[in-house]
C-alpha cells in the first residue's frame, strides 16, 4: 500500500511536470506566433506605404510626390529633434571660438541634412532627384515660382508653373 501511495504520487508529479512543459512550450510557440504576424503585418505596411507612394507618384507625377514628402518634412524635423526638447538642463563649454553654443543647434540641422537620404534608403524616392527633374525645363521657357492665391500654405504644386 505505501509502496502503490509513493507510485501514485510520483506519476501525479510526472504528469504534473509534463503539463506544465506542454503549457511553457504551448505559450512560447504562442508569443512566436504573435511576434512572427507582428513583423508580417509591419512588412506588409511597409509594402503597402511603397506601393500607395508608387501610386502616387504614377498619377500625380513627380511635383505631387515631392509636395506629399514636404509636408512630411516638419514631423520629420519634430521627431529628430525630439530628443533634444527631454533635455533639462545642458552645460555648454566654448573653447574661445564662440562655437558651443551653435554646435547645439547645428546638431538637428545636421540631421535633417540627412533626412533626404533617409527617405531614399526606405522609400527609394531620391528627393534630390525628384527636385533636379523639377527644375529642369523640358523646353527652353524658363520655370516661374507664383505665389498660391489661396489663405493656406501652398503646396509645392500650387508655386511651381511652367511658363508656356
Amino acid at each position: 500500500a505505501v509502496q502503490y501511495s509513493i507510485e501514485t504520487k510520483a506519476k501525479a508529479t510526472a504528469e504534473q511536470k509534463r503539463l506544465e512543459g506542454q503549457a511553457m512550450a504551448d505559450a512560447e510557440r504562442a508569443k512566436g506566433t504573435a511576434d512572427a504576424e507582428v513583423i508580417r503585418l509591419r512588412g506588409l505596411a511597409e509594402a503597402e506605404a511603397k506601393e500607395k507612394l508608387a501610386e502616387a507618384f504614377q498619377k500625380f507625377g513627380e511635383a505631387a510626390v515631392l509636395d506629399i514628402i514636404v509636408k512630411m518634412l516638419p514631423e520629420l524635423a519634430g521627431k529628430i529633434a525630439e530628443p533634444i526638447s527631454s533635455i533639462d538642463k545642458l552645460t555648454v563649454v566654448d573653447t574661445g571660438k564662440g562655437e558651443g553654443a551653435t554646435r547645439v543647434s547645428n546638431y538637428v540641422t545636421e540631421l535633417m541634412a540627412t533626412a533626404p537620404e533617409m527617405l531614399k534608403s526606405v522609400s527609394g524616392i531620391d528627393v534630390e532627384q525628384l527636385i533636379k527633374g523639377l527644375t529642369k525645363t523640358k523646353t527652353a521657357a524658363p520655370v516661374a515660382v507664383q505665389q498660391s492665391e489661396s489663405a493656406t500654405t501652398p503646396s509645392i504644386v500650387d508655386k511651381i508653373v511652367e511658363k508656356t
